[in-house]
């Protein structure tokens, strides 16, 4: 006799199936819903674990601004940024990114430059590498190596 558990078998979430969960939260958003919103409750309403609703991202970010909503959280909610504040959140970015590359070319022109002094090739060094030889190798230990 097994001793493990019976797992109930539950049907593959479909579209139809995620638009109906978010309805059903949405409506608890509105407080149009009896009772407290649980991972349970949303279980027994839509037929589906709790780890299948949470592995869909529209879900989860659903039940966090309802479960938010219940309780009074208007944090959960986030305005969108002005689209000033989005130009300059995006101009500091490319600043960044282009001293990042201003980095990168000064070391890469100290690179050649070192190599041309030390007598290397460029077009040498630039040359693509040769793949790693890869080969089944099998390792013998020896009758002293075992006796340690």
């Amino acid at each position: 006799m097994s001793t493990s558990k019976r797992r109930r078998k539950v049907p593959k979430m479909e579209a139809a199936d995620i638009e109906r969960v978010l309805r059903e939260l949405d409506a608890w958003r509105r407080g149009e819903q009896p009772g407290r919103l649980t991972w349970k409750s949303l279980e027994d309403a839509s037929g589906f674990t709790r780890q299948a609703l949470a592995s869909k991202p529209q879900i989860a970010e659903a039940y966090g601004i309802a479960k938010g909503a219940s309780r009074g959280d208007v944090r959960r909610v986030h305005a969108p940024k002005p689209e000033a504040q989005l130009v300059d959140d995006l101009r500091r970015e490319i600043d960044q990114l282009k001293g990042i590359v201003m980095r990168y070319d000064d070391r890469w022109m100290r690179w050649t430059r070192n190599a041309a002094q030390l007598g290397y090739d460029i077009e040498r060094l630039d040359e693509h590498l040769d793949p790693p030889a890869r080969a089944f190798v099998r390792v013998v230990r020896s009758k002293m190596s075992q006796s340690r």
